[in-house]
């Protein structure tokens, strides 16, 4: 994979977002969503930083050659895609192998629709991001929870409910999140292991949602059909670069499918409904990010980690009646608010209107998130202290 000739990025520099009507800084939409258009945008998974410039340059190189027509399937960028998962994840990829779709939740759509019937069960695994309720309830399917375990501020999954749920033959799918949203959890090799075996033995396949897989600190990503061929076989695998370059408005989602059967009828779909063109621009970030976008992302995971301490260390200094569970990966923190012994609407509130936070109450992510939230922090230092010091003034209010 050629490297990266990036510069020292200013990760600290603050950029008007509101200049190109970015989703998260909208003054309507946080008037419809919270009630108050001056707060801190925390609620939308992206980043509050420039693209790589190997990422603009690219961008720029493309706008400038002046023709925008038809252009033919790329091959280079799956190839770029399959060296990127093989060297950093080791997981072997065939080029073939991958479908492009507008959407990470348009896949995880299309998935549902053709993997499952009308009325079969599909497995989520709450407190999870919560597009997937809303994906399975307009696919007119059945939501089936598998909650997880917090254990001594650690995450796990619950193996022997799962084996429950997954042995009722109307429930058909298992949404996976690796890295996990909102906790940040990287499940490890052995605990993906078990639950592809569960899945396997009860004829349960799964949707693998790990977008956020490239940003993680301390814990190595597994893919989880890289574990096996049989776990190949048995899922479809949501892999994109929106989150990890911060390329939600340009870029495309994957779909990683094995089973040539199931390869096939994603195939049929996107050629009936034509969701299979190319975009010159998409094309031109996608490849520039996974072949020249190492050094960016390194800096950027670093920085992010930085920002990640500065909450631990201001919340135990500052504010020790929150608590932050660990993130192992992204660059969500899920804060745990439970001994302000506030209930869901009274947090919901409190967040909006004491703390000037438009961030994710944790309710959002199902009822096993209540007395929670979710925060974005990759955005400058300067920023991040000045929403934590208004969440101080806030919470000693309280007292």
């Amino acid at each position: 994979m050629p490297k990266s000739n990036s510069e020292t990025v200013d990760f600290d520099e603050i950029i008007d977002r509101r200049a190109v009507g970015a989703l998260k800084f909208d003054p309507a939409l946080l008037q419809s969503v919270f009630g108050r258009q001056d707060l801190w945008p925390s609620w939308v998974a992206d980043m509050d930083f420039k693209a790589a410039s190997e990422i603009q340059n690219a961008l720029r190189q493309r706008v400038e050659h002046g023709v925008y027509g038809y252009e033919s399937d790329n091959t280079r960028l799956p190839e770029a895609v399959c060296s990127w998962l093989d060297e950093r994840y080791d997981w072997s990829v065939q080029p073939g192998h991958i479908l492009f779709s507008p959407r990470t939740l348009t896949s995880i759509s299309v998935l549902i629709s053709l993997f499952s019937n009308k009325g079969d069960g599909v497995i989520i695994q709450p407190p999870v991001f919560y597009d997937f309720k809303m994906l399975i309830h307009a696919q007119h399917r059945k939501l089936v929870k598998n909650p997880l375990k917090l254990e001594q501020g650690t995450y796990q999954m619950d193996f022997e409910q799962l084996e429950s749920v997954a042995a009722q033959p109307e429930n058909s799918l298992l949404i996976l999140c690796n890295p996990h949203n909102p906790i940040g959890r990287v499940w490890s090799r052995e605990t993906l292991s078990r639950l592809a075996k569960i899945c396997a033995a009860h004829q349960v396949f799964v949707i693998a949602d790990e977008i956020h897989g490239d940003i993680t600190y301390q814990h190595r990503y597994t893919p989880f059909a890289s574990l096996s061929d049989a776990a190949a076989q048995n899922c479809a695998s949501c892999v994109s670069p929106v989150k990890s370059f911060n390329l939600a408005g340009v870029a495309n989602s994957m779909i990683v499918i094995d089973n040539e059967d199931k390869r096939q009828q994603c195939k049929d779909w996107f050629n009936q409904f034509e969701i299979n063109k190319n975009n010159v621009f998409t094309t031109s970030a996608m490849l520039a990010a996974y072949t020249r976008g190492g050094d960016w992302l390194q800096q950027v995971t670093h920085y992010l980690q930085q920002n990640i301490d500065t909450v631990r260390d201001y919340l135990q200094q500052q504010i020790p009646s929150l608590k932050m569970i660990e993130p192992e990966g992204s660059y969500l923190l899920w804060l745990d608010f439970r001994a302000l012994n506030l209930d869901a609407k009274q947090l919901s509130s409190f967040l909006v209107e004491q703390a000037g936070i438009a961030g994710n109450p944790g309710h959002w992510f199902g009822r096993e998130g209540a007395g929670f939230a979710r925060i974005n922090i990759a955005c400058p230092k300067k920023v991040l202290l000045e929403a934590l010091a208004k969440l101080k003034t806030a919470v000693d209010a309280l007292a």
